[in-house]
């Protein structure tokens, strides 16, 4: 028998389509047009998940998940909204409310069995690993240390569990946590607090648990659901190790170690000193060590492009001073030992064949980044997908010639409405290869062709169409020089 989903929606439509979708993925499926029908029904049968509508006559969800929390029984059901509001009001307080997810209406059956599927893993992962901890702690950890610490075999066991969901990434979660513990020491952190950011390092990944093999380890290009849930990730590993007691500060890292110094990162868009601070030292540990392993779409990259991103990064990506103090921890070691290395003695003897003869992937992104394209950045807008990447340039090249004729068209009709249109889609597209000056520039006539400005527009359009003819260039000749 699969597990027992529970939909509560005053459209019978809404009701019927949820109901279609779960019963063909093996869910048993229970209906009600009302919450005080849940209510009832939740007396006597605890189902796996609630799908609760927001919107309803009576009683509204809201009131309905009130009155859920305040049952010892069903207070542990997880619930997930379903709405049409398409607002971050009504999303933050269905949050706040103590939903697990929302689903918007109309139904994408992928993204509803997805959340689905992906709320009732999690209970079941925060449940599993918390009487795992429990038991593996009772068995190996003094009486008087129970209740202190976690157990340093147990964390690095999970630890290679999540590394070994990517073929990518073996060993990541233990470099993260050695270097995230060099940083602290180096930040005059205590031996303590040292101890407790290299558990945080070794766990900061620990949400990927909940995420698919088949999505982690996909080769091709992934769509939008299947980044949009890896993007999940730090949220589930909060999850997951919030209920821990005895190491309260272990889900910092898990959530926040993919915020960024600017404000733009995620899940939660904190900046500064707003984000804490062990997150932030596992996010300078956490790209370093992204740099120096080996990815689908890049080799190790070397000591000094690293230092460069690194550089470019303070402010922005980085605290400045973690960063500094990466900085120092790379300029110490002149044999570059801190890196991945999977065969050490072939590492060390054909180092200097590996950098002369490095793959295509490799020299199309680092060749780009050399010719000042943010070519780092435009692998990321295509979801680190090498493949991706090379079809986004060659659409830029082979777009250019039309995409000027249009331009050069509105201005000599002063038709300032489609300029800016046009104009729009050139900023669009050349920040997602990361030609930034470029888009800059269109973001720049863009803004001039709303205000009316077309005196400015004549100005600086042949400066626009000399700067993307020299970066139509440049991607020509990096792809022909190597080879895709």
């Amino acid at each position: 028998m699969g597990y027992h989903a529970v939909v509560v929606d005053d459209d019978r439509s809404n009701l019927k389509a949820a109901e279609m979708i779960l019963n063909s993925h093996g869910y048993r499926v229970s209906c009600f047009s009302s919450a005080k029908e849940l209510l009832k029904f939740v007396r006597s049968e605890m189902p796996d998940i609630i799908l609760l509508d927001l919107h309803m006559p009576e009683m509204d969800g809201f009131e309905a998940l009130h009155y859920l929390c305040l049952n010892s029984k069903s207070f542990a059901i997880p619930v997930i909204f379903l709405t049409a509001d398409d607002d971050s009001e009504t999303e933050t307080r269905a949050l706040a409310a103590g939903a697990m997810d929302f689903v918007k209406k109309p139904f994408s059956p992928s993204v509803l069995l997805m959340r689905v599927q992906n709320t009732i893993n999690l209970i079941r992962l925060q449940t599993n690993l918390k009487n795992e901890v429990d038991r593996m702690t009772k068995e190996i950890i003094k009486e008087h240390e129970r209740n202190e610490r976690l157990s340093l075999q147990i964390v690095q066991t999970l630890a290679g569990t999540i590394d070994a969901k990517d073929r990518y990434t073996r060993g990541h979660s233990g470099r993260v946590a050695d270097y995230s513990r060099e940083i602290a020491k180096r930040a005059g952190y205590s031996e303590r607090a040292q101890e407790e950011i290299y558990m945080m390092g070794l766990l900061h990944d620990v949400g990927k648990i909940g995420i698919p093999d088949t999505v982690i380890n996909k080769t091709s290009r992934l769509s939008d659901e299947e980044y949009d849930l890896i993007k999940t990730h730090p949220g589930v590993g909060f999850e997951i190790l919030k209920s821990i007691t005895e190491m309260p500060k272990l889900s910092i890292g898990a959530r926040w170690h993919h915020e960024r110094y600017d404000g733009k990162g995620y899940p939660d868009k904190l900046s500064g000193k707003n984000i804490p601070e062990e997150a932030r030292i596992i996010a300078v540990a956490d790209a370093y060590d992204a740099m120096s392993s080996r990815r689908s779409y890049h080799e190790v990259f070397t000591q000094q492009y690293i230092c460069g991103e690194l550089e470019k990064g303070k402010g922005s990506q980085f605290d400045p001073f973690f960063a500094d103090i990466m900085l120092s921890i790379i300029k110490e070691d002149k044999d570059y030992n801190l890196r991945e290395v999977t065969d050490e003695k072939k590492f060390d003897s054909k180092r200097s064949e590996t950098e002369e003869k490095k793959p295509d992937s490799y020299l199309l992104v680092e060749m780009l980044e050399k010719s000042g394209i943010n070519s780092i950045m435009g692998m990321k807008y295509c979801m680190n997908d090498i493949d991706f990447y090379r079809e986004m340039l060659s659409e830029f090249i082979l777009s250019s010639d039309e995409r000027i004729d249009r331009l050069e068209s509105f201005l000599d009709t002063e038709d300032i409405e489609n300029y800016r249109i046009a104009v729009h889609s050139l900023k669009s597209a050349s920040k997602s290869i990361g030609v930034d000056l470029l888009s800059e520039l269109a973001a720049f006539l863009e803004h001039a062709a709303k205000q009316n400005d077309f005196v400015t527009i004549k100005s600086d359009h042949p400066k626009l169409i000399e700067m993307l003819k020299k970066n139509v260039s440049i991607i020509k000749n990096v792809i022909d020089t190597v080879g895709l």
